[in-house]
């Protein structure tokens, strides 16, 4: 119901001049101011909790207390897991790979310039949306879905395998299959949060728990794989070195990369349900809406507002934080505190992620200004990851268990509030219709692409980043 406009029986009160067949008199126009002042009210609260679609479940406050299938859900978050399961799982298993690939601690930095070269599938998507407008988005889902299963499957067996190029090894089949998994991520940005407009705004946030895990499930993964300890230093066949021996994990990165091939499956055969099943039929939006909704619920000119672009910025920001600079200097922050210290700053950062989607869904969204105050809040445990990867291989407290508890604790939490405040600007953005939605989209991956590609050249091409060796020279004899 458009509450701009309300039917009464005979005749209509709307926000604009009466019209034909609408009565006059003071009655009438008091009437009308009262139902202006109401629709104005209910935007306002709109505006205070943007991620929630219904007025019902802005009335309790919950997502969870507006009519929902609960099977759909449970699809939905399935399906979610596939989209950053295969990056979400290789950036976790960087404890282990950085120690046996050869690229060591810059290997996260080459990785993420692998992921962020994967928007080439927004480019393909859109030169095919510009050849087949009026076409489905399934089948583009399915295909990638698939490409992530098969690149998982073929990574477990291919990581380990190297290949000169410029003159040192590098891990090639490593990266090339990361950028294939990442193509699932990257754009689904822009392709799986449209789909979601033909289903009711409720399963919007249980799709965005099920993101969230595909963090959580590879987090939760690693810790029971364990990274296997610090290593060994055992002196060189020839005896002119010491060479370090690592202690094996639970299970090896094969085994890893198979589990996270198995999920993506399940995401897979989850939205394949969700796309096909005529059960959900009640739960999805009326064609002429969904037609509406992707001409776009915002004016073109809109997106191009004060407000539209300082969200857009916010999340350029985000992403280039979360996806660039972060994820390329975690070797140098928090290996030198240890293993394990490592180990368990990944494992729960990657966690905190869906703990603050949770959050989104059952607890009502937070004003603007108390989200800047988080922000400016999480800007302090931000400045100490940036010192401790800078100072590397001697950041504060190096020597100490409070130093490993301190690097753990801040990623933690500056994991938490950035993936919060993405979730907030998603849900500001679903306004917008799909052309917000496909706008968000475009600034996630143009901050993510700016993030990797400067910090790959600072951690590749400077000074700045320091590894040290895993084992010091013998001494001299």
């Amino acid at each position: 119901m458009n509450p701009s406009a309300l039917e009464f029986p005979g005749w209509t009160v709307g926000r604009a001049g009466a019209g034909a067949g609408e009565p006059s008199g003071a009655p009438v126009a008091a009437l009308r101011r009262a139902l202006s002042h109401a629709v104005d009210r209910l935007n306002e609260d709109k505006e205070r909790a943007p991620c929630l679609g219904s007025r019902a479940s802005e009335q309790s406050g919950a997502m969870w207390g507006a009519q929902r299938r609960v099977a759909l859900d449970v699809l939905m978050v399935a399906w979610g897991v596939g989209t950053w399961l295969g990056v979400n799982g290789l950036y976790v298993q960087l404890p282990l790979l950085v120690e046996r690939l050869p690229e060591g601690w810059a290997l996260p930095s080459s990785m993420v310039v692998a992921i962020q070269l994967a928007n080439v599938g927004l480019v393909l998507y859109a030169a095919l949306r510009r050849l087949r407008p009026r076409a489905s988005d399934a089948p583009y889902v399915y295909g990638l879905l698939v490409v992530g299963t098969l690149a998982l499957t073929l990574n477990a067996f291919l990581y380990e395998r190297t290949a000169p190029l410029g003159g040192t090894e590098r891990s090639v089949a490593f990266l090339a299959l990361t950028f294939f998994a990442a193509l699932v991520g990257c754009t689904s940005s822009v392709l799986f949060y449209p789909y979601l407009r033909h289903f009711r705004d409720v399963y919007l946030a249980t799709y965005l728990v099920g993101e969230g895990l595909s963090g959580f499930l590879p987090g939760i993964l690693a810790l029971v794989q364990g990274v296997g300890g610090s290593p060994r230093c055992v002196p060189s066949e020839d005896g002119g070195s010491l060479v370090p021996v690592y202690p094996p994990a639970r299970f090896d990165t094969t085994v890893f990369l198979l589990l996270l091939a198995a999920l993506s499956a399940l995401s897979l055969v989850s939205f394949m349900v969700v796309d096909r099943c005529d059960g959900f039929r009640s739960e999805r939006v009326a064609p002429a809406a969904a037609a509406k909704d992707d001409e776009a619920t915002a004016e073109p000119a809109a997106l191009l507002g004060a407000r539209w672009l300082s969200v857009l910025g916010l999340m350029a920001l985000l992403n280039a934080l979360m996806n660039g600079v972060l994820p390329s200097i975690q070797s140098y922050s928090c290996m030198p505190y240890g293993n394990l210290a490592y180990h368990l700053a990944v494992s729960l950062g990657a966690m905190a992620n869906p703990a603050a989607c949770l959050a989104g869904v059952w607890l009502r969204p937070l004003p603007a200004r108390v989200l800047a105050a988080l922000l400016a809040a999480a800007a302090l445990p931000l400045g100490y990851i940036l010192a401790t990867a800078l100072l590397s291989p001697a950041p504060p407290l190096v020597d100490h268990a409070g130093g490993a508890a301190l690097v753990i604790i801040a990623w933690t939490v500056v994991s938490g509030a950035v993936s919060y405040a993405r979730m907030w600007v998603y849900g500001w953005a679903r306004r917008g219709g799909a052309r917000g939605m496909r706008a968000c989209g475009a600034s996630t991956q143009a901050g993510s692409a700016a993030g990797s590609l400067l910090l790959f050249a600072l951690v590749n091409y400077t000074g700045a980043f320091t590894q040290p060796p895993a084992c010091p020279p013998p001494p001299l004899s």
